[in-house]
């Protein structure tokens, strides 16, 4: 066990990927993915089962999580609006705690070369001339049949003016690839800064759309033979706006064999990912640094997968809002634990900050909070009261910092309530019981025996509400964006 004291001299490596479906993990006791790196995290950290995403947008929850605030509270309330350079991040606390700070890969902020605090920023606007014209000379190309029934695939967005995202390419020269990129560039970073104190973010843009990937990862999983969910009739008739959305961007009109190509190209795409992570696993063993890096793997957000129908992310199911999650500290993060505590994007940074020791002069303006005292093997800290919470929040659709957003979900332990934004009473609200029903098929918000707990969640949403603050800065949107591109 790890004194507290001592825990103030951990590496921290937070590894991040882009839309990866929480289910979606042979650690969660999936029956298809092959995640051997995941898996090995998690054997040897913690796993958890009940975090989500501040907002299942990009941009808007991942400038959460480095921030420690809601989207209505940093300012970027969409992947359209731009993050303010001044705002304050997790990489100027920890540099306050002597950290070297880097950011590698995506960061989404409509700002990609700004630094946002950290020593060292590395993002697809570094890319040299020469690995652009490589790109460019020698890019992915479509397998012929898998083309077929991608291009007759549907995903109406934008008037329907824009091609679907639904499809993949086979890559021909992996390391021109934006993640076998970063890569490199993480594993040049952690050689070069074995001897500092480092805090070292790696961002990959697997498995988001489109899902290019090599030929061993592309065709890795057969489409006739991967698990694919049955709708259950009626659930989606029961989530009125959920349902409205799928008819108008046409994803009904997809037939179960193209629902089945493109959700095998999607798992591949996962576990190239994972190849990756399991590259940067493998480096921290060969410089020693295994057993002082704090490592957290999370995702900005999910995706349906072709569950109920569905694609990509904006809805509150937790294939979309729930994040996979896992925190490896040998010694100070039990291994091989399941940790069923609510946590939130909102809460990493604080809680990044209670594992390492670093708590002073963070920063007060935090909507998160520090949950280590529930993450940390039991006895080597006093458990914090204030650290037990009955709900976490996640929101999305916003115009501005005046909006009401179109959607809000409470999450408490059995229960997950949904409110939109909607005149229709009728087709206000959603309510799960996660516990009998974890694949959220049946709406029980107007059952007449729920209505106190329909109660104390529209309750918790209003006080959530309230307690925001509003950006220190105005709110700006990209020239000429449309607000609710996804």
């Amino acid at each position: 066990m790890t004194s507290a004291a001592a825990r103030n001299n951990w590496n921290i490596l937070v590894i991040t990927s882009d839309e990866h479906n929480a289910k979606i993990m042979g650690c969660a006791n999936h029956p298809i993915i092959r995640t051997p790196g995941l898996d090995r995290l998690a054997s040897e950290g913690t796993l958890f089962t009940k975090a989500y995403c501040a907002y299942p947008i990009c941009a808007p929850t991942r400038q959460s999580f480095i921030t420690g605030q809601y989207p209505l509270e940093h300012g970027q309330l969409s992947n359209a609006h731009v993050f303010d350079k001044r705002t304050l991040t997790w990489a100027h606390h920890f540099k306050q705690h002597g950290y070297t700070t880097a950011c590698i890969g995506k960061m989404h902020t409509n700002h990609e070369s700004y630094e946002y605090g950290y020593d060292y920023r590395y993002s697809t606007e570094h890319f040299t001339e020469d690995i652009k014209a490589r790109r460019a000379s020698d890019p992915p190309q479509f397998d012929p049949d898998d083309k077929l029934i991608f291009d007759a695939m549907t995903d109406i967005r934008a008037g329907g003016k824009q091609p679907s995202r639904l499809h993949g390419k086979v890559v021909k020269d992996e390391s021109l690839e934006t993640d076998a990129i970063m890569l490199k560039e993480a594993v040049q970073y952690l050689t070069a800064h074995q001897s500092q104190k480092f805090f070292l973010h790696v961002s990959f843009v697997q498995p988001h759309w489109y899902w290019n990937t090599n030929k061993q990862f592309y065709y890795m999983y057969d489409p006739a033979n991967i698990d694919f969910p049955e709708s259950v009739p009626g659930e989606l008739e029961s989530n009125a706006v959920v349902y409205k959305m799928a008819e108008q961007a046409g994803w009904f009109q997809n037939t179960e064999k193209m629902n089945r190509l493109a959700r095998a190209r999607y798992y591949g795409s996962i576990s190239w990912m994972d190849h990756n992570v399991n590259q940067l696993l493998d480096t921290l063993d060969a410089l020693k640094l295994t057993e002082n890096t704090l490592v957290v793997y999370f995702s900005d957000h999910g995706d349906m997968a072709g569950e109920k129908g569905l694609w990509l992310k904006n809805q509150m199911y937790d294939s979309s809002a729930r994040i996979p999650l896992i925190m490896r500290m040998p010694g100070v993060v039990p291994a091989g634990k399941v940790n069923e505590t609510l946590i939130n994007h909102v809460d990493l940074f604080p809680t990044l900050a209670g594992l390492t020791s670093a708590l002073e002069h963070l920063p007060t303006t935090l909507s998160g909070n520090d949950l280590s005292g529930s993450v940390i093997i039991s006895g080597s800290r006093n458990e914090d009261p204030h650290e037990e919470r009955k709900f976490t929040f996640s929101m999305q659709g916003l115009h501005s910092v005046d909006s009401v957003p179109m959607q809000v979900m409470a999450r408490s332990e059995r229960w997950k309530f949904i409110q939109y934004n909607l005149e229709a009473p009728e087709q206000r609200y959603v309510l799960y019981d996660m516990n009998n029903d974890p694949d959220e098929t049946h709406n029980l918000a107007y059952k007449d025996s729920l209505q106190l707990v329909v109660a104390e969640h529209l309750q918790a949403i209003n006080g959530f509400l309230r307690g925001l603050r509003k950006p220190v800065y105005k709110v700006k949107l990209k020239k000429d964006a449309n607000v609710m591109q996804v």
